[in-house]
């Protein structure tokens, strides 16, 4: 029959006849305690219903069980929807790890660094950044001794923890599709606002290309797109002239307003112009026709990337993590060429 009244940490160890650290190594799975024993506290612990508090954990284990998810200011985790699906994961993992997650931002104008006090003052256990972070806030996070992971870093250092996609392979992965499916002219749209992330995409992109003897043809090559203004300017040039038979997107979104601007403009898909991206937000099953992407396996990275915190957090052996990211849902957007 379980206990009903509410035993603490002392109490199990009293029980038990061990001390509170063994409890503690025994809770949080470390060695250095024999099987008997375990046995023996683990059966106290079954038998009597117990789970520690909030309150008692935070006192025992000098922590807060509380992880921070943070965003540059300049935008908005709840704007990006690829990002918003994985914010939902990262909630999901940290309660099953008895974490709390708040939102919180940092802001950077290129001179001057700006972190949340909540962060500084270390109430928080550790840090999950979305996307690259500025070399200057990884040395600020390095001098307070706060574990961080980076999701969807694009960068190539060794020296943060990160839960990266493989943009190459997604991006040849899509080519590849388009290739199979008999086009030959195939045009890009894409942005460099992230360097690494576009030097990823446009390898995988060329690399396809490479491999059927192709070249990239400047006439449809559009890596300026920044907002749907310049969307708007550069494919209406491409309309006047020539048409590729099928676009290639290094996001969704980018995907979704060309295929809007190109509706627009009389010019249907697929039947005239065929639209493959990566990313697979909600939004791409939805779309008029839906959307042909690579996904990225959100739940897997957001998973992967709270794994890895707490292991930090525990000082446990830790490494980074490389999501496969070949998996292609083909839907509606692209026209079998017959050649």
């Amino acid at each position: 029959m379980k206990n009903t009244k509410q035993l603490t940490i002392s109490d199990i160890a009293k029980l038990a006849g061990v001390s509170k650290t063994t409890v503690s190594f025994i809770l949080n799975g470390k060695s250095g305690v024999s099987e008997k024993t375990k046995e023996r506290v683990l059966r106290i612990i079954e038998e009597n219903g117990f789970r520690p508090s909030l309150n008692s954990r935070r006192l025992f284990y000098n922590r807060s069980y509380t992880v921070a998810v943070v965003f540059e200011d300049s935008s908005s985790v709840f704007d990006n929807m690829f990002y918003f699906s994985i914010m939902k994961t990262l909630l999901k993992r940290c309660m099953h790890y008895g974490y709390s997650l708040i939102y919180s931002e940092f802001s950077f104008d290129g001179e001057e660094l700006r972190l949340p006090e909540q962060i500084l003052s270390r109430d928080v256990d550790g840090l999950i950044f979305l996307k690259d972070i500025p070399q200057s806030l990884t040395g600020m996070l390095g001098s307070l001794g706060i574990p961080f992971v980076v999701v969807d870093d694009h960068s190539s250092s060794g020296d943060i923890y990160s839960v990266r996609a493989d943009y190459e392979l997604a991006a040849y992965t899509a080519v590849e599709y388009l290739l199979a499916q008999g086009h030959r002219k195939i045009g890009f749209i894409g942005n460099t606002c992230l360097p690494a992330f576009y030097t990823q995409i446009l390898s995988g992109y060329q690399k396809a290309l490479r491999g059927h003897g192709l070249n990239t043809e400047l006439r449809w090559f559009f890596d300026g797109i920044t907002d749907r203004r310049s969307l708007s300017g550069q494919i209406d040039r491409c309309v006047c002239a020539d048409l590729p038979t099928a676009f290639f997107c290094m996001e969704d979104i980018l995907a979704i307003e060309l295929m809007k601007h190109l509706k627009s403009n009389n010019i249907q898909v697929p039947e005239d112009v065929s639209v493959v991206s990566v990313d697979d937000i909600i939004m791409a099953e939805y779309t008029d026709p839906a959307l042909t992407t690579v996904s990225l396996d959100k739940e897997h990275m957001a998973t992967a990337a709270i794994d890895l915190l707490i292991a930090l957090i525990e000082n446990r052996p830790a490494q980074s993590v490389q999501v496969s990211s070949n998996n292609l849902i083909v839907r509606d957007s692209v026209k079998k060429l017959h050649i």
